[in-house]
């Protein structure tokens, strides 16, 4: 894999506190000759885990999600195709393989891939909920695509996109502390960027954002995304994406009573 003669891919990943997940995701990439980790001032062993496999180890001000810090590390890749990682995120030699052989496919024309993910909450593989295969733009080529500093926004590409076959591994949730923790620094940037945009808690609005929606994302989840295939896993997740609509606009509604306006 590492030919001097062939493209290779660089690796980038944005972390904070993520000791617990580094070192396996890092040992699943050791294939790249360039490795970037942007750590968002981790207050644990994660630099210094990450130091045993990079020099290429940025750091950052804390800013509670990844997308901030995506073009950052782009353009610190010496490569022209980068791999966007999360440290709860594992490469297998299949993906690796089909990423390395496209790339240095001469008579391909794409500027990026969609990746299908296997996202796993509590151990268990989420085939509903829109879990999978939930394909997510994560291989691009330098300068083609860009990252609005969001939460859950998506690649924005310049040009043609193609599908992988193989699937990034996502060991997403490894416990409910761990998943209520993210919902919560999730939805204080969902409420952050509602405020921002002008919306506000009124008594016209309170059933569109505290019933309508919430019902909505769940039932969405649930039965269209076929959730209900995931037994109690499903129901958990879609309720939860219903919850978290539900405490996004409550925060938004706390900022007013605070006096934010």
């Amino acid at each position: 894999m590492k030919n001097k003669n062939k493209k290779g891919i660089s690796i980038a990943l944005i972390v904070r506190n993520e000791e617990r997940n580094i070192e396996e995701c890092l040992k699943s990439v050791v294939w790249s000759d360039d490795i970037i980790v942007v750590d968002q001032s981790s207050e644990d062993k994660t630099v210094e885990i990450a130091k045993r496999f990079t020099d290429r180890v940025f750091v950052t001000e804390p800013k509670g999600i990844c997308n901030p810090d995506r073009m950052f590390s782009i353009e610190k890749a010496r490569n022209e195709w980068v791999l966007l990682l999360e440290a709860d995120e594992r490469v297998s030699p299949e993906l690796a393989e089909e990423m390395l052989g496209l790339v240095n496919d001469p008579t391909r024309d794409e500027i990026g891939y969609y990746i299908p993910v296997k996202n796993h909450f509590l151990g268990k593989w989420i085939r509903g909920c829109g879990w999978y295969p939930s394909y997510i733009l994560r291989l691009v080529k330098k300068g083609f695509v860009d990252f609005p500093p969001t939460v859950h926004s998506h690649g924005i590409p310049k040009g043609k996109c193609g599908y992988l076959k193989n699937a990034l591994i996502h060991l997403s949730y490894s416990s409910l502390s761990q998943y209520l923790g993210k919902l919560d620094r999730y939805t204080t940037e969902m409420a952050k960027e509602l405020y921002d945009q002008g919306v506000r808690v009124r008594w016209y609005n309170i059933p569109l954002f505290f019933f309508v929606k919430p019902l909505y994302f769940f039932f969405y989840k649930y039965l269209v995304k076929w959730g209900v295939g995931d037994g109690f896993y499903g129901f958990f997740i879609s309720f939860s994406s219903g919850l978290t609509i539900f405490i996004a606009y409550a925060k938004v509604w706390e900022k007013q009573i605070k006096g934010d306006e």
